[in-house]
Formats: structure tokens, sequence, C-alpha cells
């Protein structure tokens, strides 16, 4: 038996090294697993919604082993 996603609260989801986007299943709490990038196999993730263009470019400019997006909650 398969999920309807339509009644479950997906997210939409952006790889932080590589730009790859997927739908994941949003969990309690906003928490969301979105595993390994098929991609690239990085496991950093961000909601799409919560990202700018500015800090899209900034992870792109600086090294995965440095990258650390800092969430602002207003």
């Amino acid at each position: 038996m398969t999920a309807d996603l339509r009644l479950v609260e997906t997210k939409r989801v952006e790889c932080l090294s590589c730009g790859a986007r997927r739908i994941v299943v949003a969990g309690e709490a906003h928490h969301v697993d979105a595993g390994e990038c098929q991609r690239c196999g990085y496991v950093g993730w961000a909601s799409t919604d919560d990202l700018t263009q500015n800090a899209r470019r900034q992870l792109r400019d600086r090294p995965v082993e440095r990258r650390r997006l800092r969430v602002l909650f207003s």
C-alpha cells in the first residue's frame, strides 16, 4: 500500500552542496530527514523556501568543509 502524498505534509528541500531538489515527507516539529543526496552524496539540506539566491551563492562559493548556514527565525 502506498501513501497518498496529498494527505501527508511534504516539504521541498534543496541539497546545500549541489542544489538538487526533492520532495520529502515532513515529520514532527518540522524535522525532515532527507538522507543522502542521490546526485552528490552530501547530507545537508534546507527548505527551498528558506534559501535566498544570496544564500545559495554564498554556499556555492564556500568549500563544503567550511559550509555552515545559520538559520534566523523572525
